[in-house]
């Protein structure tokens, strides 16, 4: 069965399917979902990322984000990142996760 068929058949918007994306693929510590006028408007996720990962490559993977980075004794010991994603409702093939795999 194609994914086109999958969506059709499961009765979910787009929007939903992306957001049952996030919750599978377990890289998240919470997501948050944006409603505005009952339909999903954007999506919000918790990451932790590797503390050994260069600043300036995080900052560049998204557009929108926000950094924590909590040091101890001069370390680095944890990176959070929340990213937001908003959802174009008119595109029906939009995958969330592949923009940063």
């Amino acid at each position: 069965m194609k994914d086109n068929n999958k969506q059709e058949h499961s009765g979910l918007s787009p929007s939903e399917i992306q957001v049952l994306e996030m919750v599978r693929s377990k890289r998240f510590l919470s997501i948050k979902v944006i409603i505005k006028n009952g339909e999903v408007d954007a999506i919000e996720g918790l990451e932790r990322l590797d503390t050994g990962e260069r600043i300036i490559d995080m900052l560049k993977q998204h557009d929108f984000q926000n950094l924590e980075i909590k040091q101890s004794n001069g370390k680095i010991v944890c990176v959070n990142r929340i990213f937001r994603k908003k959802i174009d409702p008119c595109r029906k093939n939009q995958k969330l996760l592949t923009d940063n795999s």
